[in-house]
């Protein structure tokens, strides 16, 4: 009986889609004589609490397939671990770190690259002459800012006149928002991670008084409509970067059956909600067709093409598959897709 691992870190919502999924992946499974487990271990998106849950899994549990991490700190932290061996074989859903590329040929990860974000944020602000950013402080949020950063000196009409860091999972922003309205940027970018953290920052950028001249640019922590009510009238205009809006009649079924059953994945969103459950999947197909064996499967997921909610899956010589960022613009509080 394979036993798969999932880390949690938006909540519940990762296991609500990997639960209702797995119960459908077993069905099928059933005919072939197999059943998969999920084990739940916190890497509490850390590096040094994802290396503590890898050991004790690979180590005591014997897992050889990881289903994480779930954030861009976790992988990047047991990434090095799988280096130099075909023992455990590492497929993230959701990390998106441009480091990861190239870090191992034993991880892998379906989400698409902050490279990718980064680099078309950065083109789009290039056309004011003053901007700023807001991140906090772990490897999701300064990774595409650092691709931000690099990106954005193609473009020397437009310079960064604050750059503020914040730390992981902090509640008050009010100093930091005030040493940025006093430089006056005509474009911000605001980095944080979603849920709690992305609603708390628009709020108290909502609640500072004279303060309405700017352009606010983000990525995905800005999709959920929970997390634009917050501020309806700050948000307006806003433009999000983000995955290609996922229309699969089949996928958007699904996710309706998975809120009506489990509840909410808002923040996880329609893209790590697909990507999630097409790791599950392929991972598992591929286990039962080639055996519990690491390389084997590695090898399979790194040559072949697979179709999943997400498009066309094929990774090539990366570790992330080609998938194309989105504009996204926000009207009447809505995200709302530009040609």
């Amino acid at each position: 009986m394979p036993r798969l691992m999932a880390k949690k870190y938006y909540g519940q919502e990762i296991q609500k889609v990997t639960d209702y999924y797995l119960s459908e992946i077993n069905q099928r499974a059933a005919a072939l004589g197999k059943k998969f487990e999920v084990i739940y271990e916190d890497g509490k998106c850390t590096g040094n609490d994802s290396v503590s849950a890898f050991h004790k899994l690979v180590d005591v549990d014997g897992i050889k397939f990881i289903l994480g991490g779930s954030c861009s700190s976790e992988t990047l932290g047991i990434a090095p671990l799988t280096k130099d061996s075909n023992k455990v074989l590492v497929i993230s859903a959701l990390s998106s770190n441009p480091v990861i590329n190239g870090l191992s040929p034993f991880t892998y990860s379906f989400s698409y690259s902050d490279d990718t974000s980064g680099k078309i944020i950065a083109k789009q602000m290039s056309a004011y002459k003053k901007v700023a950013i807001i991140s906090e402080q772990n490897d999701f949020n300064i990774g595409i800012k650092k691709v931000w950063e690099d990106a954005l000196k193609q473009y020397p009409g437009a310079q960064v006149v604050a750059n503020e860091i914040f730390p992981k999972g902090a509640s008050d922003f009010r100093v930091i928002l005030e040493k940025v309205k006093k430089a006056q940027p005509e474009a911000i970018f605001l980095n944080p991670n979603p849920g709690v953290t992305a609603q708390n920052l628009i709020k108290q950028l909502a609640e500072i008084k004279d303060w309405t001249n700017y352009k606010l640019y983000s990525h995905y922590s800005y999709l959920a409509e929970d997390t634009l009510k917050v501020a309806p009238t700050v948000v307006e205009g806003m433009i999000i970067i983000d995955a290609p809006k996922l229309t699969d009649p089949g996928f958007l079924s699904l996710k309706q059956q998975i809120e009506a059953t489990k509840g909410t994945v808002a923040d996880l969103g329609d893209y790590y909600t697909a990507s999630t459950m097409d790791v599950m999947n392929v991972v598992t197909s591929l286990i039962t067709e080639l055996g519990e064996n690491p390389q084997a499967v590695r090898d399979a997921l790194a040559t072949r093409t697979f179709q999943g909610y997400i498009g066309s899956i094929h990774f090539g010589n990366n570790n992330f598959p080609d998938i194309a960022a989105a504009v996204y613009k926000v009207i009447n509080g809505k995200p709302e897709l530009q040609p």
